[in-house]
């Protein structure tokens, strides 16, 4: 079994318990996007960048506080010194505690497990540009606001997201505003 098969494995094993109890649940949809902040070594190397993102929430009736949320994510920075740019695509099953069900702004905390493809590209001359790429395991965990706006549902979220390359660590931090459908 290959890396990404394990990924594609583990994944399924988290998703299928969420999607069972799914059945009774309310279903929802949303988009976001935002700043990415890139941390430890990644921000030595790379300026600021942007993270965008798509995601389905599942509330199961039977659980008062508790939601799962699938991310499918992308970031994007650009070197600091030399014409070379970086991307990462995430799929990430999460799990989001409400704090408050109650009053208009509801805090929430977040945390998950997921896949991630890292990729390199760096401008060799006029033509030629080389690309490294690795999938590997990562992880998330953070916290948002859960408010009303002009009739939408949206949420203002911080995280944390590390990624675990091989010998190293990548991580970042995801500044986004969403809105749920």
């Amino acid at each position: 079994m290959n890396r990404i098969s394990k990924y594609v494995a583990v994944a399924a094993l988290m998703v299928t318990p969420a999607m069972v109890s799914a059945q009774s649940s309310a279903v929802g949809f949303g988009v976001s996007g935002g700043l990415a902040v890139p941390t430890g070594d990644l921000g030595d190397r790379v300026d600021a960048g942007y993270s965008i993102a798509g995601h389905v929430f599942l509330k199961p009736a039977s659980t008062k506080n508790l939601r799962f949320r699938g991310d499918v994510s992308y970031a994007s920075f650009d070197y600091k010194n030399i014409d070379a740019s970086s991307r990462s695509l995430g799929f990430v099953g999460n799990a989001l505690l409400d704090l408050s069900t109650s009053g208009g702004v509801k805090p929430y905390v977040l945390g998950g497990l997921g896949a991630f493809n890292g990729k390199t590209s760096t401008q060799l001359g006029s033509a030629a540009v080389v690309s490294t790429s690795s999938t590997d395991v990562g992880i998330q965990v953070g916290g948002g606001l859960n408010f009303q706006l002009s009739g939408f549902s949206t949420f203002l979220e911080v995280k944390y997201v590390n990624v675990f390359a091989d010998g190293n660590s990548t991580g970042y931090i995801p500044i986004t505003f969403g809105v749920r459908f």
